[in-house]
């Protein structure tokens, strides 16, 4: 008889603003629910999904809850939170800092129109006053991480550190880029690590920190700077193309420029472990994988001729990091699909992943294999006799969904709701036709909409 192999399940959450943050949470309440977070060895993350990640991380033990429990300290307040009142524009300092820079914006300029002095003292006023404000303005991604603190992470009133993540048989993985090597950061309770520094430890780091490092998008915010010596890396590689010293700090950027799914975790687990083998020790190699990607599609976009050169090539390159960037993906998830067939997994090469793509209604995948001879039909089937007749409702919602800026603003009740229903029915559906029985289709209370407006009404 042959020996069944043991469950373990990674997780990936995507970037893209309180959006991610939201349909992640619909995921993640839909496996808590189906009893599945108990096989959950690890929750990788980047930007927006990291804010839900690390809030779920400092809560509870995610192996461990039942439904009551994740609602009640983790779903109803990070919902309610995100759809109310947001998190980098919520606290009183946000707006008194944005209100200092439009006024300074416009004191900068006060030492050339008004007439006083000599022509160069009153340029170098200019001059000291705009590197005045842009110290300031430098400072955004420093309020950024002071908002996730003040509204997410500070619970008791003392900032959740990095170290005080629970990880009882789960990483929490926070991902960022490293700009000059060009490699993922991961911050975890247990660890830091990075191709190119080694592994290190959390040491005092702060939670809210470490998110603002993942959702540090380019334009929105500086690069995020952490000196490297508090994490005492070691393991860095030695051969040609790594630093000739060890650096100072991290530079790092939004975690979507390496890696936008958050996916590369879990897919590069067991070649993680060759290079450090201590990683092993007591964590087992996932063998499913939940991709849950909050990035939409990059709509049609006209280019009118621009009467300032400068200005069109701006808004060119601008247009030209969207397709690079949405482009980082598109190839991994169409590897993500063909790689597994649900009617044949013994045939699948790499690691068996299921993709809950929010630009796609819980239609897509269960048509897809209806029809099907394979074991996925019978399963397909249930999940379209459970959806009914609300294909064009599905349609219509999925496209609203995927079309929600990438945003750290409050979304408000409406939109929170169906982020959340969306991410959860479709979870709850692509993972059943794709896994199997593991993965029950629930029914009544569990997805009506009305319990999911609950949670941030």
């Amino acid at each position: 008889m042959e020996q069944e192999i043991e469950r373990s399940l990674a997780v990936s959450v995507s970037g893209g603003g309180h959006r991610a943050s939201l349909f992640g949470l619909g995921a993640l309440m839909y496996l808590v629910d189906a009893g599945a977070n108990a096989h959950v060895t690890s929750i990788a993350s980047v930007s927006g999904g990291s804010i839900t990640n690390a809030f779920v991380g400092q809560t509870l033990d995610f192996r461990t809850t039942d439904g009551a429990s994740f609602t009640k300290t983790v779903a109803s307040p990070l919902a309610t939170q995100i759809a109310k009142r947001g998190t980098l524009f919520a606290p009183i300092l946000t707006k008194l800092y944005l209100l200092v820079i439009i006024i300074g914006a416009v004191l900068v300029f006060v030492p050339l129109v008004k007439e006083w002095g000599n022509w160069y003292l009153r340029l170098l006023a200019f001059v000291l006053s705009l590197a005045v404000w842009g110290w300031v303005f430098g400072k955004r991604g420093v309020l950024c991480g002071h908002a996730y603190q003040k509204t997410l992470f500070s619970p008791t009133g003392r900032p959740t550190l990095l170290s005080q993540l629970n990880r009882n048989g789960i990483d929490h993985v926070i991902c960022a880029a490293e700009l000059r090597s060009a490699v993922q950061v991961c911050f975890s309770g247990s660890f830091v690590y990075s191709y190119w520094h080694g592994h290190g430890e959390p040491d005092d780091l702060g939670l809210a920190r470490a998110v603002q490092a993942s959702a540090c998008f380019p334009g929105g915010f500086p690069p995020a700077r952490f000196p490297a010596k508090r994490h005492k890396f070691t393991g860095a590689p030695t051969q040609a193309g790594g630093p000739s010293v060890p650096p100072k700090d991290l530079v790092m950027s939004d975690g979507g420029v390496y890696d936008n799914m958050g996916d590369q975790w879990a897919r590069g687990f067991e070649q993680r472990v060759e290079h450090w083998p201590e990683l092993g020790h007591g964590r087992k190699a996932p063998n499913q994988l939940v991709v849950v990607n909050a990035s939409g599609r990059v709509p049609w976009k006209p280019f009118r001729q621009r009467i300032l050169p400068l200005i069109g090539e701006i808004a060119a390159l601008l247009r030209v990091n969207d397709v690079m960037y949405i482009n980082t993906t598109n190839v991994r998830r169409r590897d993500i699909v063909e790689n597994y067939n649900p009617n044949s997994p013994s045939a699948a090469t790499k690691l068996p992943g299921a993709l809950i793509q929010i630009t796609q209604s819980p239609f897509v995948v269960a048509e897809k294999f209806a029809p099907t001879a394979g074991p996925a039909g019978p399963r397909a089937q249930a999940a379209l006799l459970l959806l009914g007749n609300t294909k064009k409702e599905w349609d219509e919602l999925a496209k609203e969904n995927a079309t929600v800026s990438t945003t750290l603003k409050k979304l408000g009740v409406d939109v929170s709701t169906r982020l959340i229903y969306h991410g959860y029915v479709l979870t709850m559906c692509n993972l059943h036709v794709i896994f199997g029985k593991e993965f029950p289709l629930l029914s009544g209370a569990e997805i009506a909409h009305d319990r999911f407006r609950k949670l941030v009404s």
